[in-house]
């Protein structure tokens, strides 16, 4: 197949945009004779004029020669092998060899054995591999020209994400793609082109034969990166997240008699969770994993007025246990993120007390998860539109109160008096 090329004269990439430790490899691989190429969202997102987060490779140079190439190398992985080259400030450039298959294309096994090995390929090959058409494209240090063999360029003019290929086929090879395809529209804000959507529908069970630990390292992708609330929008209203987490379905599917409500209320979570990050601030996985949980666990516990305190208090630990364990295990989340997201959920309990008794004892403040306790509780009051109490911001607020940066306090001021 004959690409678009595109010159640098009709296109917006700069060198002086691009990391220097990429231009140094890029520089070397071509010096040496190899193809080098910018690839993937690092393309894109300079064609958006936007910062990329990394910059990655390809060359048709094997994951040896680009070894002998960087005494700064190593290379990792087990059977689609690619080398990381180092730089100070603990950067990391990775450099992989042009593919003809996708690495979860091939792991058919039978008897025990793998059925395909590692296999190279061609830049076209490559380009074909990749999940979708903005990310297939590819940036040529020789010349500075763009090279799309996927038609990605069209489709960043017209704002869509759409598949690589036949949308059946490819997720039918390979479900988590799904996954990617709602991650890049919610990054974007694109739509998702029609028949890539459809497809979704149509496959959305399919999820269930990948790998745990797949499903959770792209899961958890949707829920760091800032971007949760249209990627778990988008993931609703496709029935997705269903697919995933079937139990969920009792509180934000049509099961539910206050899904609105509580869609709204799990979506509002992840919004402000979304400006924190967009702020800098990190959230552990354990507070995520509580987001993720409260919605849920709000939804489908509705306490019996005649149950006595401690009956009520073993009914609570026993849902929020059973809760932690049946939506999250299935998918090899680690096991101290979920026991730490179980305690921080246990404390809520416990913080409404101390509020009501207007003080917070000493062994509950002196409790490794506290600070994540106070923390789901706030961000959980702003989400409902309600004040965050005064005893617990006076707790210790420099420490305690990370997550309410500028931007956020002066939109939710009316909390803070």
């Amino acid at each position: 197949m004959i690409p678009i090329i595109i010159p640098r004269a009709n296109h917006p990439i700069s060198r002086k945009n691009i990391d220097e430790e990429a231009l140094k490899v890029l520089y070397r691989l071509h010096h040496h004779g190899f193809l080098a190429y910018l690839v993937g969202g690092s393309v894109r997102d300079l064609l958006l004029e936007k910062v990329p987060k990394d910059f990655d490779v390809a060359t048709n140079a094997h994951p040896h020669e680009i070894n002998s190439l960087f005494k700064n190398s190593r290379i990792i992985g087990r059977r689609f092998r690619l080398v990381q080259v180092f730089f100070k400030g603990r950067k990391i450039v990775e450099v992989s060899t042009f593919r003809s298959h996708s690495e979860f294309e091939e792991t058919q096994t039978e008897g025990g054995e793998i059925l395909r090995t590692d296999s190279f390929g061609t830049p076209e090959e490559d380009a074909f591999r990749r999940d979708i058409t903005i990310n297939g494209l590819f940036y040529d240090i020789a010349d500075f020209s763009i090279i799309d063999y996927v038609g990605g360029t069209s489709d960043l003019e017209r704002k869509v994400i759409r598949t690589i290929g036949n949308p059946d086929e490819r997720f039918e090879q390979d479900p988590v793609r799904m996954i990617r395809v709602i991650r890049h529209a919610a990054r974007t804000g694109f739509p998702i082109e029609e028949q890539t959507y459809q497809a979704i529908l149509r496959y959305r069970e399919e999820i269930k034969k990948c790998s745990p630990s797949r499903l959770r390292d792209e899961f958890l992708r949707e829920l760091k990166e800032g971007v949760a609330k249209p990627s778990l929008t988008l993931m609703l209203q496709t029935g997705l997240l269903f697919s995933l987490f079937p139990d969920l379905d009792r509180a934000l599917g049509e099961r539910s008699l206050s899904e609105k409500k509580t869609r709204v209320f799990f979506l509002s979570l992840f919004d402000l969770a979304d400006q924190l990050i967009k702020t800098g601030k990190l959230l552990s996985e354990s507070i995520l994993f509580a987001l993720f949980l409260t919605p849920f666990l709000q939804a489908v516990t509705p306490l019996h007025p005649f149950l006595g305190k401690r009956e009520k208090y073993l009914y609570w630990t026993q849902t929020i246990r059973w809760a932690v364990h049946q939506i999250f295990t299935p998918f090899a989340f680690p096991r101290g993120a979920r026991e730490t997201a179980y305690q921080i959920l246990m404390a809520q309990s416990i913080l409404k007390k101390a509020i009501q008794r207007g003080f917070i004892p000493k062994k509950m403040r002196m409790k490794k998860y506290f600070k994540e306790a106070v923390f789901l509780f706030g961000i959980e009051a702003q989400a409902k539109g309600e004040k965050v109490p005064r005893i617990l911001r006076n707790a210790a607020p420099s420490d305690l109160l990370p997550w309410w940066p500028k931007e956020i306090k002066k939109r939710y001021r009316r909390f803070d008096r």
